[in-house]
C-alpha cells in the first residue's frame, strides 16, 4: 500500500507546484520546508510569487486570482496548485481554458494551522479539556489559535502573537521541531478520520 507522501507526489507527477496558502502561519511553513530542503518537491518546480521574490508560496486563493498571476505564463508542463488552508472539503475551482492545465490539491490544517504549535509544545491534553472546559461559553469556536494566546501566552514566548510573522519565522526555524509537529497532528487527524485529503506531513521527504 502507498503512504500519503507517494500518493501526493504520484498526484503531483511532473507538474510545476504552486503553494497557495490561506495566512500567514502556512507561509511560514511552507517557505520552511522548502528552504530547509524538508519536501519531496524540488525547488526548481515550484512557482513564486513574482510580486515577493523571497516568498515560496502565494497568499492568492480564488481561482480568478490565481489563473490572473500565475496561469497566464508558460512553464513548459502542467501546474499544480496545493491549497494550504483549515477548511475541510473546500475546493478552489479554475475555469476554462486554466483547468485544461492546472488543477488543485488540497492540504488541509483542520481545525487551524495552530494545532501545530499544540503538538509542538505537548499540549494535546490540556487544549481537549481547555475545549471541555469552556464548551457553551462564549469561546464557542474554541480554536486552537485562541487557546495558544490565552494559555500558552501566559508565558514569556510571546503566543499571543501566534498569528504574526516575526514569532513565526522564529518559533518554526527549528527543523527537527517543524518535522515531529507535522508528523504528530497527521498521526492525530488520523486517529480522528477527518477524511482530510493530504497533510503538510504528507510534503515531507522522508
Amino acid at each position: 500500500m502507498r503512504s500519503r507522501r507517494e500518493e501526493l507526489a504520484r498526484a503531483i507527477g511532473d507538474d510545476a507546484v504552486l503553494f497557495s496558502c490561506e495566512g500567514v502561519a502556512e507561509q511560514v511553513i511552507v517557505d520552511k520546508l522548502v528552504t530547509k530542503h524538508l519536501t519531496f518537491i524540488n525547488r526548481n518546480r515550484i512557482i513564486t510569487d513574482p510580486y515577493n521574490d523571497d516568498a515560496w508560496s502565494t497568499c492568492d486563493r480564488s481561482g480568478e486570482s490565481l489563473a490572473r498571476d500565475f496561469l497566464t505564463q508558460d512553464y513548459g508542463r502542467n501546474v499544480t496548485i496545493l491549497c494550504i488552508q483549515d477548511q475541510l472539503g473546500h475546493r478552489t475551482l479554475l475555469r476554462q481554458p486554466y483547468a485544461k492545465h492546472a488543477r488543485t490539491i488540497n492540504v488541509t490544517t483542520h481545525p487551524e494551522i495552530e494545532m501545530l504549535i499544540v503538538c509542538r509544545e505537548g499540549k494535546l491534553d490540556e487544549y481537549n479539556s481547555w475545549k471541555s472546559h469552556h464548551r457553551g461559553t462564549k469561546n464557542s469556536k474554541l480554536k486552537p489559535s485562541l487557546f495558544c494566546k490565552e494559555e500558552l501566552g501566559r508565558d514569556d514566548r510571546n503566543f499571543r502573537d501566534v498569528k504574526k510573522y516575526p514569532f513565526l519565522n522564529q518559533y518554526w526555524d527549528d527543523a527537527d521541531a517543524l518535522v515531529r509537529a507535522l508528523e504528530l497532528y497527521r498521526e492525530l487527524a488520523s486517529a480522528k478520520k477527518q477524511g482530510i485529503d493530504f497533510m503538510l506531513a504528507d510534503l515531507l521527504s522522508v
